[in-house]
């Protein structure tokens, strides 16, 4: 018996993740099995073994689970408005992890070397299945919660700490165009779209989306007045850019161990204000009543410092980064919810991200601690 081995973390599914589950089971698969067939074939040389098989997810996310003669895999198919260009960027990132050995799902590629395919009017990439299990579903002992949230913070440093001063190819229409250069969707783009928004929102068919969306509406003028002065302060400020994840938490993190896990999903890994990443992230950290979960994020952010540290010059932006980021990402939601004709809950995280916005400002004396020594 080994007595050093990691402990084994107990968990139990929460009643959405158990329904998610049967769920994906029933449903047919979100890519067309004769689609997955024809592209292994044609493009990897592989044959399937079994039928393919939705991952556990509520929604449909277009990811398949396929066992294919080079063995278990997952079969990616992208959104229909991710241009070849974001996923170049996208894979590059990914290519670059691989081959430093820094955690992050391997690209299988084709017979030809391309790490996607274009199919039709889809695009498709297949990664290596990563064995693991994903735990922000489930109920968790409060003390494997917190190791399982220092395991995201030093995951999360390593990325950054890797990735630093990499510059991938391709394009993402979000963040920064270069290490010194202006945003992608800059204020002139957020100001144009909340003009073409408000109006559009008036209209909107259902009553309840409509309603929300008055909501923005009526805070569209502060969102930009803000966006103004913060993104001039932040600019003089001269902090940190790098490539960030751009969606982080336990939600995109595929456990093997207390001290082994992979991030997924780096379709929003782009080049940003490294503090915008944690801006993201420990905003996540929140209890089921809506209180902000500190404790959680002390130990995600010392074992993030053992890694790759934060001066206190660019620590003391945090809160501004936060605001920013919050409101940028309202306008995002709401441009989300026009470009794909809903659903709500894309105003309602447009809403929640207005209402976040001041969480790092309200807490100065618990923001402080995060970057003690």
């Amino acid at each position: 018996m080994n007595m050093f081995s990691t402990p084994a973390i107990v968990y139990f599914p929460r009643p959405g993740r158990l329904t998610a589950g049967v769920h994906s089971r029933l449903r047919a698969p979100d890519i067309a099995p004769e689609t997955v067939s024809d592209i292994l074939l044609s493009d990897y040389g592989l044959g399937l073994t079994a039928p393919p098989e939705n991952l556990p997810n509520t929604r449909r996310n277009h990811n398949l689970i396929v066992h294919t003669t080079g063995g278990k895999m997952v079969f990616k198919q992208y959104r229909r408005d991710w241009q070849p260009t974001t996923i170049d960027f996208e894979h590059s990132i990914l290519r670059r992890l691989s081959a430093i050995g820094s955690p992050a799902p391997r690209l299988v590629p084709t017979r030809d070397g391309r790490t996607w395919v274009g199919h039709a009017a889809g695009r498709y990439c297949l990664f290596e299945f990563i064995d693991g299990i994903n735990y922000s579903s489930a109920y968790l002992l409060r003390s494997h919660r917190l190791r399982l949230t220092a395991l995201l913070g030093s995951v999360l440093a390593r990325i950054h700490r890797d990735l630093a001063g990499f510059r991938p190819d391709g394009r993402h229409h979000l963040g920064f165009v270069a290490y010194d250069g202006p945003r992608h969707r800059d204020l002139a783009w957020h100001t144009a779209r909340i003009a073409e928004m408000s109006v559009a929102s008036t209209v909107l068919p259902d009553a309840t989306d409509r309603r929300h969306a008055a909501w923005l509406v009526a805070r569209g003028d502060d969102i930009l007045e803000d966006l103004s002065r913060l993104d001039t302060t932040l600019h003089d400020a001269g902090l940190p850019r790098l490539i960030i994840h751009g969606d982080y938490g336990l939600h995109n993190l595929v456990v093997r161990r207390l001290d082994q896990a992979t991030p997924v999903d780096f379709e929003l890994a782009r080049l940003e204000w490294r503090l915008s990443d944690l801006a993201s992230c420990l905003s996540k950290m929140r209890y089921a009543a809506g209180g902000y979960d500190f404790e959680g994020m002390r130990w995600f952010m010392s074992a993030y410092r053992a890694i790759y540290p934060i001066a206190a010059e660019e620590w003391r932006w945090f809160p501004d980064v936060l605001r920013h980021y919050r409101l940028m990402a309202a306008v995002q939601y709401w441009n989300s919810y026009f470009e794909t004709s809903g659903p709500t809950r894309k105003l309602l995280s447009a809403r929640d991200a207005l209402e976040q916005a001041d969480w790092g400002r309200d807490h100065p004396r618990e923001i402080a601690e995060l970057n003690a020594s």
